[in-house]
């Protein structure tokens, strides 16, 4: 809690010369090159700020990144589960066993040989 002193009830009144002393106070600025104690304060903190403000960033911006890498190994492995069984159902459609009885039933017949023609 911030309290003026200044604003304070005297118990008795200050001499005229005292008055007058005080009243010309003259505010003296810190020697250049200088830091007051309160300035390092206020640059440590802003410093710890930006510190933390940064970390959180690539906190963040590197969870994100592996909830992606995550998602998308998860829909790899659907979609190589599905390549699999499409390739399981594409060697039971292709099996010759299979294919026989099925062509006989629409009518169709099995070619002669192939015929190789010489060149003239």
């Amino acid at each position: 809690m911030a309290v003026f002193q200044g604003a304070r009830l005297r118990s008795t009144a200050l001499p005229a010369r005292a008055a007058e002393r005080n009243a010309r106070r003259i505010v003296v600025p810190a020697r250049p090159g200088r830091m007051r104690p309160t300035s390092m304060l206020m640059g440590a903190i802003l410093a710890g700020t930006m510190l933390g403000l940064v970390y959180l960033t690539q906190t963040l911006g590197s969870n994100a990144t592996s909830a992606q890498i995550n998602d998308l190994e998860s829909r790899r492995a659907e979609v190589q589960r599905r390549l699999d069984n499409q390739g399981v159902a594409v060697g039971f459609a292709a099996d010759p066993v299979e294919i026989g009885p099925r062509a006989k039933a629409i009518g169709l017949v099995k070619l002669r040989e192939p015929r190789t023609l010489s060149a003239p």
